[in-house]
């Protein structure tokens, strides 16, 4: 029985791994942080994310990712962000976007 709880607690937090979806928003406060290419970007608040959200410079398709947010801000069309993973501050981890 001992062993069981922390399967559950286990469980529980993968559980939530599954990706997360913010409504449709047109992005705010578009910025490359450092040298490193931290990116955030200003959204609705949605799940564990504050209104701000996080793209590591280090995804796959990172360029893609701020040239999707940079042309919805500059033409004020609304995304939708995919995101998981929030960080301590409450920033969502950005794993996808798309134009609404």
């Amino acid at each position: 029985m001992k062993i069981l709880v922390p399967l559950l607690l286990l469980y529980s937090f993968c559980s939530f791994a599954e990706p997360i979806y913010t409504s449709a928003s047109i992005p705010k406060n578009l910025h490359v942080y450092d040298m490193n290419g931290n990116t955030f970007v200003d959204l609705v608040a949605n799940g564990c994310s504050s209104a701000r959200y996080y793209l590591t410079p280090n995804h796959p398709k990172y360029d893609a990712i701020v040239s999707i947010l940079l042309t919805a801000q500059a033409s004020n069309k609304p995304v939708i962000i995919r995101f998981e993973n929030c960080t301590p501050q409450g920033q969502g981890n950005i794993v996808g976007v798309y134009l609404k």
